[in-house]
């Protein structure tokens, strides 16, 4: 006998930051991600964003885990979300989420020609996203497109040092305004290790003197585009957009919604960013706001 689920209601997004190449160990030895080099000795953080999502959604019936990060590297078409979906499922989910007896093979896992392992059915992997913006947006659409309905409540899992601008300035009243923000955003952020002092890091001499050279220019880079996001808070500027569209080595599509139809069914008013991609339009209303908004 099966018994069904409430329906979700609750959006958990991991936002992806490397890629997983698979491995015997698992995602534990760094010679297994493709990461750039000034992300070297983070891929322990990224497995702990992985386990913080599982475990935000063990904690809630009604919510949906997406892995979310598109195909960034030319060395593969895996994407980030991908790889962070079968780290997981390689490691049986940490011993966090256990799958439903009552559910059938059918209903518990989902295969992929790019996933060894199937996933569980609460994970949605979202496979379109180029920036911590699109994280949240492309996210939000795969709920949508899961559900039948937008999301009453969403957690965001990323570093920490990162949460003003995808809480604030991304989930804000000028950009994607998830309202009253306050109320329906959660943040939980891990910071990985050896960042500069500004950025959270350890404030002492000995500390600040691991940080690479590499780490501080990133670091020095990720502080400067939020002035960027402050001015273009939907990223379709041509200096957010461009950097997307260099981050796209597999000219993985950029828009919202596969056709019109699906658009019109979503209540979401949208403008077309050159002929590849697909962004809020300024102004109107979020659907998301209204929560009895269905698909």
């Amino acid at each position: 006998m099966t018994t069904s689920a409430p329906s979700p209601e609750h959006l958990v997004i991991v936002c992806g930051h490397g890629i997983w190449l698979g491995g015997p160990a698992l995602g534990h030895d760094e010679s297994e991600w493709l990461i750039e080099g000034y992300k070297a000795g983070e891929t322990p953080t990224f497995i702990e964003h992985i386990k913080a999502g599982i475990q935000a959604l063990v904690d809630d019936e009604r919510a949906l885990l997406a892995f979310s990060g598109g195909p960034t590297r030319s060395e593969t078409p895996l994407s980030e979300a991908r790889s962070y979906a079968n780290l997981a499922a390689a490691n049986n989910y940490f011993g966090l989420l256990l799958r439903e007896t009552t559910l059938t093979m059918t209903t518990a896992t989902i295969s992929h020609p790019l996933s060894p392992v199937p996933l569980h059915h609460r994970i949605l992997v979202e496979e379109q996203a180029l920036d911590s913006y699109y994280n949240i947006l492309f996210s939000l659409v795969a709920f949508w497109r899961r559900v039948g309905a937008w999301p009453a409540r969403v957690t965001i899992v990323s570093h920490d040092f990162k949460r003003s601008r995808l809480v604030d300035d991304h989930c804000g009243r000028d950009a994607i305004a998830i309202l009253p923000l306050n109320q329906r955003v959660s943040f939980i952020g891990i910071n990985p290790p050896n960042l500069p002092a500004e950025f959270g890091g350890a404030s002492s001499a000995a500390s600040t003197a691991t940080v690479s050279e590499d780490k501080s220019q990133a670091m020095q880079g990720a502080h400067a585009v939020l002035g960027h996001w402050a001015s273009d808070p939907h990223g379709v500027g041509h200096i957010l957009a461009g950097k997307r569209r260099a981050r796209n080595p597999w000219q993985c599509d950029q828009r919202l919604f596969v056709d019109d139809a699906e658009r019109q069914r979503s209540g979401l008013a949208t403008r077309l960013v050159g002929d590849d991609m697909e962004a809020i339009a300024d102004g109107d209303s979020r659907p998301w706001n209204n929560l009895a908004a269905k698909g």
